[in-house]
């Protein structure tokens, strides 16, 4: 709820919790529960539903909650606490969304596995649904991306010259909290991750090739292409308008000209 880069942040919707009007109490509370399981320390289940900026705008508070339902749907987070707060910040209108994760009537913690294929389910469901453009299933540049990762792998036995290639390459080497810490991002700021896409590197190996090395952080690296992209349209934008108003006094001056004839 900080302001500092955030445009826009507003507190959507507080259920069940015992104190509704406050989302610090709330997520508190849903934290908490946690502790009646003994077995894990994640009491929270967090998304981002984060459509494409046009299709984010047309969007009605209705389908807002319809896209927490299908989520929770797909997740067995049906009737439990939950909060979304919307937010925008450098121009992208999203909602974020948390679910308790203890179970009350079952006593058991919910199932957080295979959570990233399910929320690709999730995610072509509200694309039909609402007619929102569909997001293609896979990224089409992977092969050769893999491709260059294998040779990188094979020709540059450190660190510094793996990180360098990918560079020279127009990739960036970066990283993400999590297991999966190592992440490879593109100029157009598609991400993969790094490990599963070098054919024959295990996770060890390659953390121990990239160990001593200050990686950027993912989300920075992709924020810092998109203020590119945009600063891109607004340049390509402005250029445009003052073609057309070119193009608009050269028509007029050439009237002038007929009539003067």
């Amino acid at each position: 709820m900080t302001k500092g880069d955030n445009q826009f942040v507003q507190v959507f919707d507080i259920r069940g919790t015992c104190q509704p009007d406050s989302l610090k109490k709330s997520l508190i509370e849903m934290s908490l529960s946690v502790e009646l399981s003994g077995r894990t320390t994640k009491g929270l289940y967090h998304v981002v539903i984060n459509p494409k900026p046009g299709e984010a705008r047309m969007m009605t508070r209705e389908q807002w909650f319809r896209a927490a339902e299908i989520i929770e749907q797909q997740r067995g987070f049906v009737g439990q606490k939950r909060v979304m707060v919307m937010h925008e910040k450098k121009g992208r209108l999203h909602m974020h969304v948390a679910w308790e994760r203890y179970s009350h009537d079952t006593g058991k913690i919910i199932c957080n596995k295979h959570s990233n294929r399910e929320l690709k389910h999730c995610r072509r469901a509200m694309e039909i649904e609402f007619g929102h453009q569909l997001t293609p299933e896979a990224n089409a540049e992977r092969p050769a991306l893999r491709l260059l990762l294998a040779d990188w792998w094979q020709h540059q036995p450190t660190g510094k010259g793996f990180v360098a290639a990918a560079a020279k390459a127009g990739y960036t080497i970066a990283k993400q909290s999590g297991r999966r810490d190592l992440i490879i991002v593109d100029s157009k700021g598609h991400s993969e991750e790094l490990v599963k896409n070098i054919y024959g590197a295990r996770a060890r190996q390659v953390r121990d090739r990239l160990k001593g090395l200050t990686l950027p952080d993912k989300v920075q690296v992709i924020d810092a292409i998109r203020e590119r992209q945009r600063s891109r349209r607004k340049r390509k934008t402005r250029d445009q308008i003052a073609n057309d108003l070119k193009q608009h006094l050269n028509r007029d001056m050439q009237k002038s000209k007929e009539r003067g004839r």
